[in-house]
């Protein structure tokens, strides 16, 4: 039986992005998400989760990230939730692409892929919570000649 939503707790740990994944595929499996979809839902799982884990905390520990992956009408959604500090990944201004790479300051690339490969992100800051939500709608099939 698919399940519409699977929702999942990890620790602020680089290895848990693994067990992430994992869970995501099997979730793509079920739901037959493949292709270039696919692969950028993977590639927007690791890059949010990524700076969440890096970055989100002031304080050292174990803090909990709640993530969620939703079937929704046509469209997949994913839902991180996290407290940490206040940081709206939306509001990093765009990469300098014309500076070369040796020149380039760090930071913004991975925000700025996810951005252009999800439909719509969104933020809300909901007490001591960060909560960014992707969603990627699902390409209609070709039709058969």
């Amino acid at each position: 039986m698919k399940n519409a939503e699977v929702k999942l707790t990890v620790k602020n740990r680089i290895e848990d992005l693994l067990r992430v994944n994992s869970i995501f595929e099997s979730f793509a499996t079920q739901h037959d998400i493949g292709g270039k979809l696919r692969y950028h839902l993977l590639v927007s799982i690791e890059e949010i989760l990524t700076n969440i884990i890096k970055y989100g905390f002031d304080e050292q520990g174990v803090h909990p990230i709640h993530i969620t992956f939703r079937n929704d009408s046509g469209a997949i959604e994913m839902e991180f939730e996290d407290r940490g500090r206040e940081f709206n990944p939306l509001e990093v201004g765009e990469p300098d692409l014309d500076t070369p790479i040796e020149d380039r300051q760090l930071g913004g690339l991975g925000i700025h892929l996810v951005k252009n490969m999800v439909d719509v992100a969104q933020y809300r800051r909901v007490g001591d919570r960060n909560i960014l939500l992707l969603r990627k709608t699902r390409q209609a099939a070709a039709p058969s000649a």
